[in-house]
């Protein structure tokens, strides 16, 4: 049988017991013999009766023997030397009277409630009352007639859970705040408002120790801010963190003599170190009042809140110097864009002008060329075409990067741009075997788009295929696919490794980056086609298999 079933079989004998004691007391002033046998059955019960004068005080004219269980004797209250609200606990005495008070008031016949004794002996008791109210012919009240049980083992058992419960609510919300914060203060203060539900504290705080500096700063705090110091400083001879080892694991009650208003006071204070792994990041320092009484229960919940608090104060620092590395590398990063901006907008003019004189003297404009002149002078042109397409390329990324570039979307022509490209391809290609195919349909229908970024996208992609080309073919077909157009490029060059496909549409990311590399590049083409395409709300992927050539796929909502 468990406690539960005790208590439940206890309280149910207690109540049978009360009512067959409540349908005796009229016998008590009616039958001598029925007293006596009833005073006798009571004696032997747990159950104590009194019969009470509706007087103040409430002076006793009878009480059963088995009164001396509280440490009183019968001639105690009888002789009027004791009156019952005298052995009320203090705290209890306003409450009960004003049950009394309502149930006379409203014409009850009978009231229950539970409060303390003080024994004899100053000991606290917990009592379950059940009172008849016997009352006059003007309904005035002469008499209450009262069956007390005792009911400490039952109130303490309930008062065991209910702390139990409390302990284990301030642990979960500890467990709780540590593994989802990272937010020093907030924690913080969070932590110290559980604390502050678990103990009945005057002020608290939590201090977080900078070993670098040698100082315990106060982080959180509840109460007069002013009880605490906001700063602790300790020299490297007296480090009192050094050492962890030497530092007690349990919490710390100390007494200090402090002044408050105009005299001096013993003030209780708990100190717990905050613990995270081999070292100690903190500790909590809380005034107890005067009427807490700190048990060993508590300090266990106390030590391993701090456990967590240390964990998590760990972490959340952590979190803090991860993000402050991060706005450093966002602040380089933004530098760079801006260095990105800058020079690519210094070289865009005079590489204009290099292209410009270069395609100036190919059509003849400043007199004939030799044959080795116009191949010198289409390699300059095609060079100046590829160097003008990376500063395009860098412009474009450091503007789009820091959300400054526009683009204009319009109506777009998806043979023209295809064109467009190949025009460019073929001319870079040179005197490359490079043959290129396209496969259209008049039926294709125009999409919305930027239709100078499109083109962009699509002339990285075609150079990227050639690149690697000596010879052979690279075909761009077209097909139109519900809700969206569908573009290959398909080529028969060397193809990509398996382990290196995923990463191509990574920024600056060559297949071959080592200095002996075969074929050029800066990484950025398939990277800045990839941010294009993402824009359009499109998707770009490709297919590869080393030895026999690469596909890209594009697809671009009508």
């Amino acid at each position: 049988m468990n406690e539960e079933q005790n208590v439940s079989m206890d309280i149910r004998g207690k109540v049978d017991l009360e009512s067959v004691l409540k349908r005796s007391l009229k016998e008590i002033k009616d039958s001598a013999e029925a007293r006596v046998r009833l005073e006798s059955i009571i004696n032997r019960s747990p159950a104590v009766i009194f019969f009470w004068s509706a007087q103040e005080g409430r002076p006793v004219e009878f009480v059963t023997e088995n009164v001396e269980k509280f440490g009183y004797a019968e001639e105690d209250f009888v002789s009027g030397t004791l009156l019952y609200h005298n052995i009320l606990h203090p705290d209890d005495r306003d409450n009960v009277q004003k049950l009394i008070d309502e149930a006379a008031s409203n014409g009850k016949e009978q009231f229950n409630c539970e409060y303390r004794l003080l024994t004899e002996s100053n000991d606290v008791r917990w009592v379950y009352e059940g009172t008849l109210i016997e009352r006059n012919a003007d309904q005035s009240i002469s008499h209450f007639y009262g069956i007390i049980f005792d009911i400490t083992s039952r109130k303490l058992a309930e008062m065991e859970i209910a702390d139990n419960e409390r302990d284990i609510s301030v642990l979960y919300s500890a467990v709780t705040l540590a593994s989802e914060s990272l937010d020093i203060d907030d924690l913080l203060s969070e932590i110290l408002m559980e604390i502050g539900d678990l103990l009945d504290i005057d002020a608290g705080g939590v201090y977080i120790i900078d070993h670098d500096k040698r100082e315990a700063n106060l982080r959180a705090h509840i109460g007069p801010e002013d009880d605490l110091a906001s700063n602790i400083s300790y020299s490297r001879e007296e480090d009192m963190f050094k050492n962890v080892g030497d530092l007690p694991k349990h919490a710390i009650i100390s007494e200090e003599v402090v002044r408050k208003d105009s005299r001096f006071v013993t003030r209780n204070n708990l100190t717990f170190y905050l613990y995270s792994r081999d070292k100690v990041v903190g500790f909590v320092l809380l005034q107890i009042s005067d009427n807490e009484s700190i048990n060993e229960k508590n300090i266990k919940v106390l030590e391993h809140v701090g456990k967590h608090i240390g964990i998590a104060i760990e972490n959340a620092q952590l979190f803090e110097k991860t993000q402050g590395d991060y706005e450093d590398l966002r602040s380089v990063d933004k530098m760079k864009n801006e260095f990105f901006a800058n020079l690519s907008h210094e070289l865009k003019t005079p590489m204009i002008s290099i292209k410009g004189f270069s395609e100036l003297l190919g059509e003849g404009k400043f007199g004939p060329l030799s044959i080795e002149q116009k191949r010198a002078n289409d390699a300059v042109v095609r060079n100046a075409e590829k160097l003008r397409s990376l500063i395009d390329s860098l412009l474009y990324m450091s503007m789009e990067k820091e959300g400054k570039y526009k683009y204009n979307f319009t109506t777009v022509s998806v043979r023209r741009f295809i064109a467009n490209s190949i025009e460019v391809a073929r001319a870079q290609v040179g005197a490359n075997n490079i043959v290129f195919k396209e496969d259209v349909p008049d039926s294709i229908p125009n999409i919305c788009g930027d239709e100078e970024r499109l083109t962009t996208a699509l002339n990285n992609i075609l150079d990227n295929a050639v690149k690697f080309m000596s010879e052979g073919e690279v075909i761009i077909s077209v097909q139109d696919e519900a809700d969206h157009i569908h573009i290959r490029v398909k080529d028969n060059g060397i193809g990509i490794p398996g382990d290196k496909v995923d990463k191509v549409f990574e920024s600056f990311y060559q297949v071959d980056g080592s200095l002996t590399r075969i074929y050029g590049g800066t990484g950025l083409g398939l990277h800045v086609s990839k941010r294009i395409v993402n824009v359009h709300n499109g998707k770009i992927w490709l297919k590869s298999l080393e030895g026999f050539g690469t596909t890209v796929h594009i697809t671009l909502p009508k």
